[in-house]
C-alpha cells in the first residue's frame, strides 16, 4: 500500500478543507482525543491513502514553502473535472492553470494549488490516447517551444 504523508499547519483544518473539495473517506483522526501534542488525520481520496500531520519542527516536519518550485504534485482523474475544479476554487485553492479541454490528448486538464501549498492536477478523460501517440503529441509541442 502506498501512503502519502503531508505536513500542514493544522491537520484537522486541512482534512476539513479536503473533505469539502474531494470525495474522502476518513480512516482516523486525533480530533477528539485528549492531550495531543500534534494532530494527525488519515483518510482516502480515490482509494489513495493520505496521512496529514501538524507541522512540528522538533520532529523535522515543516510545511511546504509557498515560494518553492514544486517537483511533485497530485494528479486526480475524475468523471467531472469541471465540478471538482469549481469546488477547489470555491474552497480557496489558487488556479495555476485553468481547466481546459485538450481534444488532441483526449482530456480536460487544469491545475490548482491548495491552501497548504500542494498542487493538484485535475483531469477528466474524454477519449483514450495511447502512450506512443501521447508522447508524439507532447514532443511536438515541446519542439515548438524551443
Amino acid at each position: 500500500m502506498l501512503i502519502i504523508d503531508c505536513v500542514v499547519k493544522d491537520a484537522i483544518k486541512a482534512y476539513q478543507t479536503y473533505a469539502t473539495v474531494f470525495k474522502t473517506r476518513l480512516i482516523e483522526s486525533s480530533k477528539n482525543l485528549p492531550n495531543q501534542s500534534f494532530n494527525e488525520v488519515i483518510f482516502e481520496i480515490e482509494n489513495m491513502q493520505f496521512h496529514l500531520f501538524d507541522a512540528n519542527p522538533q520532529m523535522g516536519w515543516y510545511v511546504s514553502d509557498s515560494n518553492a518550485v514544486q517537483s511533485m504534485w497530485f494528479n486526480i482523474v475524475v468523471n467531472d473535472a469541471n465540478a471538482l475544479f469549481e469546488r477547489a476554487i470555491n474552497a480557496g485553492f489558487e488556479m495555476v492553470v485553468p481547466l481546459m479541454k485538450d481534444e488532441e490528448l483526449g482530456i480536460w486538464n487544469g491545475v490548482v494549488k491548495d491552501l497548504f501549498n500542494y498542487s493538484w492536477v485535475i483531469e477528466q478523460n474524454i477519449h483514450e490516447v495511447d502512450f506512443s501517440k501521447r508522447r508524439q503529441i507532447l514532443n511536438k509541442r515541446i519542439q515548438k517551444l524551443k
